[in-house]
């Protein structure tokens, strides 16, 4: 296993920092406005802290159709090929 983060695992981080659900706790699965309970301003800052860690480019149109967890690591990971 590699010393690097999983995308995953950083998104969890950054979740953690910006909503306060302990990262361990959050799954692949989790919806993030009805299981994680992430309102409108939070998805905003995760986005952009997303935006900064992985160097991709997240338009708000995008932002809209972000539903689990899993749809924001799929979407970096998208970004991050296409790059």
């Amino acid at each position: 296993m590699s010393q690097q983060k999983t995308v995953f695992e950083s998104v969890a981080d950054i979740i953690e920092r910006i909503s306060g659900v302990p990262a361990g706790q959050v799954t692949p699965e989790n919806r993030l406005r009805d299981d994680l309970e992430i309102d409108s301003l939070a998805l905003i800052e995760i986005s952009v802290a997303v935006v900064e860690t992985f160097q991709v480019d997240l338009p708000d149109d995008e932002l809209k159709e972000l539903r689990t967890v899993q749809d924001v690591v799929d979407r970096i990971e998208t970004a991050t090929i296409n790059a």
